[in-house]
């Protein structure tokens, strides 16, 4: 016979009552939940998530729509499935590809939301392309989390990072190295995490009494080809820049395969953002801007989980710190 919930409120001393408002998402003392949860995982606890459904009628699953599961997401999905492990929920994802058509993408909500198949939707680094999308689950008071993406936070609650004060910092702590020709590889322009970390590289630099210098700054995509690519394009100026710093690890990875290829290892100081398990094992290890992926995807489908049992009604935006991570490339 499995765990039971009046097994679990005497083990934690609280009520049955108690044990089922954390199971169902609803608000309890921060202790009070943080014990709960760690007996449920002592015991192996597991909600029967189909019972719950019928009860609740829910589904038992949440769905998550991401553009793509490179190492940064495949990372946030697993802080989502263990959260959503807590609350008997499982994960239904959803690629939808960068080069999509409207209509894929427009197929894709439809599948999982007319009817629901899940119970509430994250939408991970939708464009502005997917507005319209948006709007429409928010008139049908579908419960929706927009993850690391600011431009919806006016409609539909977020979950955020600094990129702002993140890529501040990245870019201070290479002008306090001595450089001061610094690059700045940009990732996607139509995702607000690539702008706002330009903008957090521009302030740095009029901080320092650094004129910006547009020339510096080259396209990127968010993966390693195309920081390969941004690479080439700095060794061919006539002055490369002494240092760069690129809007993702993966475009950084990317800077220093070039580097090593050109035989030029060490010509330019490289700094990162996100911190994806690929940065410490490159070599050299790779100076970033880190943030914990796992909560990231934890806190994001506890705000959805709070949506979709009622207890936060008002749209609210949860915003993540950033902090530099010193390693041997910068």
């Amino acid at each position: 016979m499995g765990v039971t919930i009046q097994q679990i409120a005497e083990k934690t001393g609280v009520s049955k009552a108690t044990v089922s408002r954390v199971l169902n998402g609803l608000a309890v003392k921060y202790e009070t939940e943080q014990k709960i949860k760690a007996m449920m995982e002592k015991l192996q606890y597991r909600p029967h998530r189909f019972a719950r459904g019928l009860a609740n009628r829910q589904t038992g699953f949440l769905g998550v729509l991401t553009p793509s599961m490179d190492p940064f997401v495949a990372a946030i999905l697993a802080g989502m499935e263990q959260e959503a492990r807590k609350f008997g929920k499982l994960i239904t994802l959803g690629v939808i590809q960068d080069a999509a058509e409207p209509e894929e993408e427009r197929e894709v909500v439809r599948t999982i939301t007319e009817p629901p198949v899940v119970d509430g939707l994250l939408y991970f680094l939708p464009t502005q392309n997917s507005e319209n999308l948006i709007r429409n689950l928010i008139r049908k008071k579908f419960p929706l989390v927009i993850l690391c993406e600011r431009r919806f936070e006016n409609l539909a609650s977020s979950v955020v990072i600094d990129n702002f004060d993140g890529a501040k910092q990245a870019t201070k702590h290479l002008i306090q190295k001595g450089n001061k020709r610094i690059g700045f590889i940009m990732g996607r322009p139509e995702l607000s995490d690539s702008t706002e970390r330009l903008e957090g590289y521009k302030q740095a630099l009029t901080e320092a009494g650094l004129s910006f210098d547009p020339s510096l700054v080259v396209p990127g995509i968010y993966t390693v080809q195309s920081g390969l690519e941004a690479g080439a394009k700095f060794l061919s100026m006539a002055h490369p820049p002494t240092a760069v710093f690129a809007a993702n690890d993966a475009m950084a990875v990317g800077l220093l395969k070039a580097l090593h290829e050109r035989k030029k290892e060490g010509s330019m100081a490289v700094v990162g953002f996100d911190d994806i398990e690929m940065a410490s094992l490159v070599s050299p290890s790779l100076t970033t801007v880190s943030y914990d992926l796992h909560e990231l995807g934890r806190q994001a489908i506890h705000k959805l989980m709070r949506l979709v049992t009622g207890e936060e009604k008002t749209r609210s935006v949860l915003q993540l710190k950033a902090n530099l991570v010193t390693r041997e490339s910068a």
